[in-house]
């Protein structure tokens, strides 16, 4: 198979850096302050409507979880997982 000109080879993914504990611990930090942003941006009618729905949803998402995505398969159907036990 011939490969199209100007395309080269598929990129790698590059592994994920962990982040170092201390920086976790000074991003929760500023909680309360990006609570309160989220919470300016959805009441403020001056906002993009697409702006404040993105944050509602942020808030939503952070206060009570993200809503259960269901699997399908794809003709609507539920996704069968079947497990085999190893040989050997």
């Amino acid at each position: 198979m011939r490969q199209q000109e100007g395309v080269g080879p598929p990129r790698k993914h590059l592994p994920r850096k962990k982040i170092p504990a201390d920086l976790r611990s000074l991003a929760r930090g500023h909680t309360e302050l990006c609570i309160k942003v989220l919470a300016g941006i959805v009441s403020q009618e001056a906002i993009p409507p697409a702006a404040r729905v993105s944050a509602a949803g942020i808030l939503l998402d952070r206060g009570w979880g993200r809503a259960p995505q269901p699997h399908t398969g794809d003709d609507d159907n539920d996704i069968r997982v079947t497990e085999h036990p190893k040989s050997g």
